[in-house]
């Protein structure tokens, strides 16, 4: 404020800034109380979701251990992966010939399946994990060479599918 002021003046313009900022702390008062309602509110409903999902979770789990359990061969499966040597000639096509070989015969599967199983399996030794644009590649090749039938030819927009033959 400059110094041409009258007293008047000054009190008046003190007065309209004192009038804000008791209304805008009236208003963020009354925010205040809003938000804390909407935090508990959001709390609650946190909570009871994280109980949710970890009550879905567990009982996915144990489905797919008796599924893993019921399936023959899954132990047999499991030790000839484990002793699957990945060092020479061709391991990649050696791994997804036995992802592919772990199928059923009216299972659907693409490259970011078979992918992903292999390096659920084999991650732990290989130095990198397997790229599925690689596998698709294989599974492309493999299809042309009738090894196994292409149900889905991919897109931009979504991958092919394989079953076996």
């Amino acid at each position: 404020m400059g110094s041409k002021l009258s007293i008047d003046q000054v009190l008046e313009q003190l007065e309209a800034k004192i009038a804000h900022h008791r209304e805008s702390q009236a208003f963020h008062a009354q925010q205040e109380v809003l938000h804390r309602e909407q935090a508990a509110l959001h709390a609650g409903e946190l909570a009871t979701a994280i109980e949710r999902f970890e009550a879905f979770r567990a009982a996915s789990e144990a489905a797919g251990e008796l599924l893993d359990r019921s399936r023959p061969g899954a132990a047999a499966q499991a030790a000839k992966d484990a002793d699957m040597d990945l060092g020479k000639g061709r391991p990649l096509s050696a791994m997804i010939a036995r992802v592919i070989e772990g199928k059923a015969a009216d299972e659907t599967f693409g490259p970011s399946v078979v992918t992903k199983e292999i390096n659920e399996r084999w991650g732990a030794k290989l130095r990198r994990k397997v790229d599925p644009r690689t596998v698709a590649a294989t599974l492309r090749r493999w299809a042309a060479a009738g090894r196994i039938h292409q149900t889905r030819e991919g897109r931009a927009y979504y991958e092919s599918l394989y079953v076996k033959k």
